[in-house]
């Protein structure tokens, strides 16, 4: 198997291993988790299995389980970002060692991540954790170093990729502090997650919030700005005036993000408009480009964006202070566990669109399996419609139910019950579907000759797309 078919196939099987034992272990799984010798109950988990629900944070102490979610959610976002740079490192030629390097920092990420978490403290892992981060933030900045940019698309992902390392910057920062600010971070991340208003006056948590916003947001510019990449779209009109705007929205939300930090709360003003900014930049940018299932795959995930974040969102901010769409307003204490819930479902819903995308390219390029196999755009689509609903439908969950005395959110919620898990069920089995078909095309050796992956030089165009060649 050459380099760049190795590249693909291990970042597959990577996040379908790691993001499979990680669903294992929530309530649901107890007793398939059993039969598997994995662990029935998780040190500090939140799920109480007294009354089958889970509490907004652990009646044991949330020290452990707060840094559980760190190191989990570090190691999916290093597999993320490995396969998401994969398709620009190789169609740049920027070279195979960074690759290689993106397989080595997330691996060793990984590993330590989920040995610190899961094995009883294991420091080893702890330092493999910390290692595997600083590789891949040395690839990101050599990815940078080596891009010539030759249309407005390319200078927007550069841009994308220096904001994203001081991101990573302010993230490295974080962790450096922690020994020094532990206990009052760790009251600050307890206190938030009943009322974010409770943790403002702690720097850790406004770098952390300034952090967490900052990469997100970046990773699905930068994801969505590859893919466009892949697609016949001119930059020319409309779809000039797109990337000016995502230039602009991401700059701008981007620094706003970062603000956050020395300013707390106020910059948030500033990041709601930007991000809307980029959102529209974004949705024109899908609807100009060429293209079949791919360019569509991008459309469709702009809509569930509207419908599952923007609009959400907004009458969640309008309602903060004032009952203007929820009575009381959301940041009453009637409303702390719904608020937690949509806090992190909101995180989740992002984090599920980049994991999408990430798909929708690899089925895409080197071969455009949507095109030459109706089972890989089935498996394609599935992913994408059943994730679109998910998100969609658990916002249900998180803002249709009255507010009323505090009770731990309860599993067997009729939103979850009826629409969110068979959603999940669809999408899972689509992921599914389109790891097959993805693993066979690889073994197989069904992929362009690496001459022919390059972006494309022409003048005011993002470059030749596998749909059209």
């Amino acid at each position: 198997m050459d380099g760049l078919r190795l590249h693909l196939a291990l970042s597959s099987t990577l996040l379908v291993l790691v993001v499979g034992f990680l669903v294992m272990l929530s309530p649901q799984f107890t007793e398939l988790r059993t039969g598997l010798g994995l662990p029935v109950h998780l040190p500090s988990g939140r799920y109480n299995h007294s009354v089958g629900a889970a509490e907004i944070i652990s009646k044991s102490g949330g020290e452990v389980y707060l840094g559980r979610l760190t190191f989990i959610y570090h190691s999916v976002f290093a597999l993320l970002i490995y396969a998401t740079m994969i398709p620009l490192i190789a169609r740049k030629e920027l070279g195979r060692e960074l690759m290689n390097l993106l397989a080595v920092g997330s691996i060793m990420t990984v590993v330590g991540g989920l040995a610190y978490s899961y094995a009883q403290h294991f420091h080893l892992g702890h330092g493999l954790f910390v290692t595997g981060l600083t590789a891949i933030f040395l690839a990101g900045l050599m990815v940078i170093l080596k891009m010539r940019p030759k249309n407005l698309l390319e200078s927007n992902i550069r841009l994308t990729g220096v904001l994203m390392l001081a991101g990573s910057i302010i993230g490295g920062y974080l962790g450096s502090s922690f020994m020094e600010g532990r206990s009052e971070f760790i009251k600050a991340l307890i206190e938030a997650r009943f009322n974010p208003d409770l943790a403002e006056e702690n720097s850790l948590w406004r770098a952390l919030t300034a952090h967490e916003h900052s990469m997100l947001l970046l990773a699905l510019t930068l994801v969505f700005l590859i893919a466009v990449g892949l697609l016949r779209a001119e930059e020319r009109g409309l779809s000039r005036a797109a990337l000016h705007l995502i230039w602009f929205g991401q700059l701008v939300a981007a620094v706003a993000s970062f603000a956050v930090w020395p300013f707390g709360k106020v910059a948030h003003v500033i990041i709601t408009p930007a991000a809307l900014i980029l959102l529209v930049g974004t949705t024109l940018l899908s609807l100009e480009a060429g293209g079949d299932s791919l360019k569509w795959g991008l459309v469709t995930g702009n809509v569930i964006m509207w419908l599952s974040v923007t609009i959400p969102g907004a009458l969640v901010a309008m309602s903060l202070r004032k009952p203007l769409f929820f009575n009381p307003p959301f940041r009453d204490p009637a409303w702390d566990w719904a608020e937690l819930a949509y806090n992190v479902g909101h995180w989740h819903i992002l984090l599920g669109m980049w994991g999408i995308t990430v798909l929708l390219v690899y089925l895409s390029w080197p071969v455009d399996l949507f095109g030459t196999s109706k089972v890989a755009k089935l498996g394609g689509w599935f992913s994408l419609l059943g994730f679109g609903s998910a998100a969609i439908s658990v916002n249900l969950y998180m803002l249709g139910n009255p507010p009323g005395p505090y009770s731990p959110n309860p599993y067997g919620n009729m939103w979850l019950t009826y629409l969110v898990e068979p959603s999940l069920v669809v999408m899972s089995l689509g992921i599914f579907i389109s790891y097959v078909c993805l693993m066979g095309s690889l073994k197989e050796g069904l992929l362009w000759p690496s001459s022919e992956l390059g972006m494309g030089n022409e003048e005011g165009t993002t470059g030749p797309s596998s749909h059209s060649q």
